[in-house]
């Protein structure tokens, strides 16, 4: 039974704490929020080596665009991820370009780390919208999953980085399943605090703890090969073939009949791997139907495994290679000798 104390010890509408207080602990809690996401801004393009590439994209695509007028020069942008960001050196291509004779070209690479087909999509919407800003040859370096509809959509860098404003409203319509996604997407996209949030405790883990970084990379690595290995012995003893994912090519197909619109000449590169990989036939057949060019990179005669730096990414020897033979390749196709568009 409550007694008269008790009542007198129940909070009443004199105790609480008056409008104007309330307001005074929302405003505290905005300015924080405030501050914390002008620090993000401000350390987002320094947060690794990925961020400070995408933030330089602005500046080498208009690089190459007065570059390319001043000279009256073919562009090719060299296009994917960090198999082509690690995969090609720009100087040597050149170097050899010129020295089999095959037409001069203006060059750059936009090649932010991990992304796939769907990345790309906005990335290219973003920077390429403009028909002034297209280049005339668009080189795509994949492998296999890069290009399926099935590879996990990596939400937060892609509302951030690469969807722009007003491609807001496609992202939710086209790609996004539910309305959890579509609030976080716009939070992402509007908020560096939101949209790099993964990246700050593990810059602060490159920075304290030594060798942090490799050691998780090569974690990463050993653990994917046991799931390989498991997956290839579970589709042997099935006899099944392994790792053929659905095939389906929708953000590609989008992808391309974007670039096609605007005159672009579109290049897909199978990048080469230790093992050689299956290209399915299917997404080789769309490339085809819609007029691009198809350089098989998969096997480059004299590289071996030796040529890659960690099993995935071409090292020093294996980079030179392929930027000779894509010069090569490119020179055979005609490829650098594609008339430069009038704005």
């Amino acid at each position: 039974m409550q007694t008269k104390h008790d009542y007198e010890a129940l909070p009443t509408n004199a105790q609480a704490p008056s409008f104007k207080q309330e307001m005074r602990v929302v405003a505290a809690i905005v300015v924080f929020v405030c501050i914390l996401e002008i620090i993000a801004r401000l350390i987002a393009p320094h947060l690794d080596y990925d961020r400070e590439n995408i933030f330089r994209f602005p500046k080498d695509i208009s690089q190459l665009e007065k570059e390319a007028k001043q000279s009256e020069e073919p562009r090719v942008v060299f296009f994917g991820n960090s198999l082509m960001l690690h995969g090609l050196d720009e100087a040597i291509f050149h170097e050899e370009s010129k020295k089999i004779g095959s037409p001069e070209v203006k060059s750059c690479k936009i090649t932010p780390v991990g992304t796939a087909m769907l990345d790309w999509v906005y990335l290219y919407r973003r920077y390429f919208e403009k028909k002034s800003s297209a280049p005339e040859v668009l080189v795509v370096g994949f492998v296999r999953h890069h290009i399926y509809d099935q590879e996990p959509i990596k939400l937060r860098r892609l509302s951030r980085h690469f969807v722009k404003t007003p491609d807001l409203p496609v992202l939710w319509n086209t790609d996004l399943d539910n309305f959890h996604q579509k609030v976080q997407s716009t939070l992402c996209h509007f908020s560096a605090l939101e949209g790099d949030q993964t990246e700050y405790p593990l810059g602060i883990l490159y920075t304290v703890v030594p060798d942090y970084k490799a050691g998780l990379k090569r974690n990463n690595r050993l653990v994917a090969a046991e799931h390989e290995r498991k997956a290839k012995a579970l589709a042997k003893k099935e006899g099944r073939p392994f790792g053929e994912p659905e095939s389906t090519f929708e953000r590609m197909t989008r992808f391309i009949h974007f670039a096609k619109a605007q005159g672009v000449q579109l290049v897909f590169v199978p990048m080469p791997q230790p093992d050689v990989w299956d290209f399915n036939p299917k997404a080789a057949q769309i490339i085809k139907d819609n007029g691009g060019v198809i350089l098989d990179a998969r096997r480059i005669p004299g590289m071996t495994e030796a040529d890659f730096s960690d099993g995935y990414h071409l090292g020093e020897t294996g980079k030179e290679k392929f930027s000779r033979w894509i010069a090569h390749q490119m020179k055979e196709k005609n490829l650098c000798n594609i008339n430069p568009k009038t704005p």
